[in-house]
């Protein structure tokens, strides 16, 4: 049976719940990603950044990209959570876990999802005013709303 669950959401996540959630006797291999703001960039010190997002339009292709994963690879459950807002230096930003009867699988899944995500999902940061997607440089044009980040 397979596992998991796609969550958009302001607040921070518990990667234990999430975790638990997920493990089972026929889980050999776990890979965990957790993705945080740095608290510096090339251009200086950075106290926080601020996301933003198609809620709806995220979590559909958030799905797709979590669907494609497990047809590819032998895994038995996906978790993908994105924050949304502001978050200061050192917090969470995205949680993606993988659970797979073996390490190999888990890994190539994990990896497969987030450079999807970076590439495909409609979710911006912003960087002191700057809004970017994915891990373009950020620049001063942010995508207007109904339109896909380019």
């Amino acid at each position: 049976m397979r596992k998991g669950r796609i969550g958009i959401q302001k607040g921070d996540f518990s990667v234990d719940s999430e975790l638990d959630a997920l493990l089972g006797g026929d889980v050999g291999g776990t890979v965990i990603f957790v993705g945080s703001v740095r608290g510096s960039s090339p251009s200086g010190r950075v106290p926080h950044l601020e996301f933003e997002t198609f809620g709806e339009m995220a979590r559909k292709e958030l799905g797709r990209i979590k669907a494609e994963a497990l047809d590819r690879f032998d895994v038995k459950g996906v978790s993908v959570v994105h924050r949304t807002g502001r978050i200061r230096a050192g917090g969470r930003i995205v949680l993606i876990i993988v659970t797979a009867a073996h390490r190999d699988a888990a890994f190539g899944a994990c990896r497969y999802i987030l450079e999807e995500l970076k590439k495909r999902a409609p979710i911006w940061k912003r960087e002191r005013g700057d809004w970017s997607s994915g891990d373009l440089p950020a620049g001063p044009v942010r995508p207007s709303r109904g339109r896909r980040p380019a």
